[in-house]
Formats: C-alpha cells, sequence, structure tokens
C-alpha cells in the first residue's frame, strides 16, 4: 500500500503547479491553522474518552491520558499503513492496561461503526441543507454504484451473517468441552457488545458528536487559513469532511485518498478551480500528516516510558 501512495502522489505531482501552491500555502494564516490543530487535538482527546466509556461494560478500566497516547501514536502509525493504526493502538493500550487484545480490537471495530452511522447522519444533514449541490454528487458517486452493484452486495452481506452465526454456534460448542475458559471468539465477541452494555449511552452520543464537530470545525479552520477557499462556509465545511471521510475510508496510507476525494469534491460539487482545489487539498493532507508524526511521535514515547515505570502486574486487570 506505500507503493500505492508513493505512485498516486506521483501522479498528483505532475498536475499540481508547485509555485502557486507553495506561495498560497506560506501565505496561511498561523491563527486558523493553530485553530485547526486545537480542534482535532480535542477531537482525538474525545475520542480516547469515548473508548473508555465503551470498556466500561467489559469490567476494565483504563486510564483517560495513556488511552488519549494510544490513539494519537495509532494516528502516527496511519501515515506509514492505513489502518495499522487500529492495531498499535490497540495493542499499546493492552500493554498498559492488561487488557485482552481481543476485547479492544472488539471495541475499536464497535467504534468505527458507530463512526459510520454519524457519518452517515452527517452526509443525510449535508444533503439537506446543499441538497442542490450534492445530490448529482451522492447519486453518481455512491448510491447508484450500489445500486449496480446489488446483486452481489446482497449475498455478501448474506453470507457474512451466516459466517457469524456459525462462528457463534461453534465457538458454543467449544464453550461445553472447555467450561470455566475464555474463548478468543468470546473476548472479540465481548468488544463488540460493548455497545449495547453501556452504563450512560447519552455520554457516549454527546462524546461521538463531538468527535465529529470538532472535525467539521477544524476543517471550517483549514478553509480559513489560505485566500483560495477562505470565501467557502461552515456548511461547505460539512461537505469536505464528507470527502476526506470518504477518502480515509480507501486503503492508502500517507493520505493520498484524502487529497484526491477533497479535490474532487471541492471541484465537482463547490466548483472550486481545480489549482485551488489542489493547493487546499496539498494543505489538509501535509498538515495532517505533520500534526500526527510530531503529536503521535511524542505521545508514542511519553506512553513507551510510562509503560516501563509501571508494575508489571495490574492487580485491577490483570486477575480478571
Amino acid at each position: 500500500m506505500i507503493l500505492v501512495a508513493l505512485a498516486v502522489f506521483t501522479a498528483i505531482g505532475y498536475k499540481i503547479n508547485w509555485k502557486e501552491t507553495a506561495e498560497s500555502i506560506h501565505n496561511a494564516k498561523p491563527v486558523w491553522l493553530l485553530s485547526a490543530a486545537i480542534l482535532m487535538l480535542m477531537a482525538h482527546f474525545l475520542r480516547g474518552w469515548r473508548w473508555k466509556i465503551l470498556l466500561e461494560p467489559t469490567g476494565y478500566t483504563i486510564h483517560i491520558r495513556r488511552t488519549f497516547y494510544s490513539v494519537l501514536a495509532g494516528y502516527f502509525m496511519n501515515i506509514a499503513t492505513a489502518r495499522g493504526g487500529e492495531f498499535l493502538r490497540c495493542a499499546l493500550t493492552s500493554k498498559s492496561e492488561q487488557i485482552p487484545l481481543p476485547i479492544l480490537i472488539g471495541s475499536v471495530l464497535t467504534e468505527r461503526i458507530v463512526d459510520v452511522l454519524v457519518l452517515v447522519l452527517l452526509s443525510f444533514f449535508c444533503l439537506a441543507i446543499q441538497f442542490e449541490a450534492f445530490f448529482g454528487f451522492f447519486n453518481d458517486s455512491i448510491f447508484s454504484p450500489i445500486l449496480q452493484n446489488l446483486p452481489w452486495v446482497v449475498p455478501i452481506i448474506l453470507a457474512s451473517i451466516f459466517l457469524v452465526v456459525w462462528l457463534l454456534k461453534k465457538n458454543k460448542s467449544k464453550q461445553e468441552n472447555h467450561k470455566g475458559q475464555t474463548t478468543l471468539l468470546e473476548k472479540f465477541g465481548s468488544g463488540l457488545q460493548t455497545i449495547f452494555k453501556l452504563k450512560n449511552p447519552p455520554v457516549f452520543i454527546l462524546a461521538s458528536l463531538g468527535i465529529w464537530l470538532g472535525y467539521w470545525l477544524s476543517t471550517y479552520c483549514m478553509l480559513k487559513s489560505i485566500d483560495t477557499t477562505a470565501d467557502l462556509t461552515i456548511a461547505n465545511a460539512l461537505g469536505v469532511l464528507i470527502f476526506s471521510s470518504l477518502g480515509i475510508i480507501l486503503p492508502i496510507p500517507g493520505g493520498a485518498g484524502v487529497y484526491y476525494t477533497i479535490a474532487y469534491g471541492l471541484t465537482l460539487i463547490y466548483h472550486i478551480p481545480e489549482s485551488h482545489a489542489n493547493t487546499f487539498g496539498i494543505l489538509t493532507v501535509a498538515f495532517s500528516n505533520i500534526l500526527s508524526m510530531i503529536f503521535g511521535g511524542l505521545a508514542y514515547l511519553l506512553l513507551y516510558f510510562e509503560i516501563q515505570q509501571l508494575k508489571p502486574i495490574h492487580t485491577d486487570n490483570a486477575e480478571r
């Protein structure tokens, strides 16, 4: 995937006016960039806090600061590997909090399902407030491809359901032969099921909305930071956030997918000149990667040294 990212960025490089791009980024307003960074870090903190809330039903407790560090370290890893950051933050948290890794992975998968649901709601909201601009984009890029591939999508969904049911039945039979032992699938399942056992659902919902509000406002600050996109509104910023979220879905490291969807969306929907859209795409990807390298790298080091100082046995969690 790293080679794919390099290929994408190489192809992008040939079509960008680097002199114009460098000038626009050089003249970017520091106040707006600083505001974007603060809002993004706040969103990352809320993601760590939400994870803590999500894990409460499992009986395990996690330290909010160390969880925040692991989230930041995960974004640092995502620069090089598109999905490696999720596993890294689970591995770090498992090490620091003495929680079984399958439970953490299951909870992160639940997190991502919640994020997709929030993104769908935001997409419908964006469609409602910018119907004329967005309907054509959603119809051509999302709805039509899904409908065209419906004969393939439905069997895949049904097969997935069948597989889950089969695994659960198989796991049940194993339980009868290994009573008193916790299987790997059970641990993974307990992480997935935490969403149905939340102790405080309203707080979890508010944290989820707060994460995406932080992303939205951060995107707006980024638009305001350079003259070529400063005229776009906060409603337009929601559209750009959706573009970038679709780009994150593409398993390409380094933000190559994000760049493409942002530039494509700005040009197609908001009729921003291609050169200006490319400039904003480059700024967004570079800013995000630099932020992740600085704070993610620092968080990894801080967490590493803190783990070394922790007692080898965490009495609250290790006995479970």
